[in-house]
């Protein structure tokens, strides 16, 4: 197992830098998320000790592996809705590294849990899976509340880290749109801050993605090395406008 495939199964940000700590977190929250002895059926006890023989490999790895930087800061998916439309209160937002450190502690019993019966229960049923990747935060359009229809996700597994420019040392925010209509002209509006608590961005950049097709995915990386905080404020199609 790859040290990458290994944060996905524990949960672990790419972004956070890792220590020994911050793995047996991970292993420990995991572990009692997934305990075989929570499943009395015995085709999902034995789903689940499969699964709890992969998170073995997974804390071996990452222990094994040397330590990696952090790579980025950005507020979650939760809060790039909130700040697109103005009404969110932040009470106590951290970075992204931090964040992958904190969730793994407070969310990963609940979440993880749900993501295993989802798994088990699509399984029993002969279907597939439709637990949603734990390093994707997706918001959909009536959450997101842009001018143009449109959800969004944004990656915490590297996926476009290629499409990073070099010039950006602290790295990219990795994103995509998944637009409701078709646009021959999208304009991105891209917002930052320095400030967690910011109700609105300190600094805005303008991006225009050409071509976006309704359902599928326009990728939008971005990076701005004077603030650890970026999103995708406002989204607008310029079809028709003069």
């Amino acid at each position: 197992m790859d040290a990458l495939t290994a944060r996905q199964v524990l949960r672990i940000s790419p972004d956070s830098p890792l220590t020994p700590e911050l793995v047996e977190r991970a292993f420990a929250g995991e572990s009692a998320a997934r305990h075989p002895s929570l499943y009395p059926d015995p085709a999902a006890r034995a789903q689940a000790e499969q699964w709890a023989a992969t998170l073995q490999e997974a804390r071996a790895t990452l222990l094994a592996a040397p330590p990696a930087p952090a790579r980025r800061r950005r507020l979650p998916g939760w809060a790039i809705a909130a700040i697109a439309v103005g009404v969110v209160v932040l009470l106590s937002l951290i970075t992204f590294g931090t964040l992958g450190a904190v969730r793994l502690i407070s969310e990963a019993g609940e979440s993880a849990s749900r993501a295993l019966e989802s798994e088990i229960g699509d399984a029993e049923a002969g279907g597939g899976s439709g637990a949603s990747e734990p390093w994707v935060d997706r918001m959909e359009a009536d959450e997101t509340f842009f001018a143009f229809p449109a959800a969004i996700e944004f990656y915490a597994d590297g996926r476009y880290l290629g499409e990073c420019p070099d010039e950006y040392a602290q790295g990219c925010w990795q994103a995509a749109l998944f637009t409701e209509a078709d646009c021959d002209a999208l304009q991105v509006q891209l917002g930052f801050s320095n400030d967690a608590s910011a109700m609105a961005p300190d600094s805005t950049e303008i991006v225009e993605k050409l071509d976006a097709v309704a359902g599928e995915a326009t990728v939008v990386v971005f990076g701005n090395d004077d603030y650890g905080y970026g999103w995708i404020n406002q989204v607008t199609c310029l079809d028709g406008v003069g």
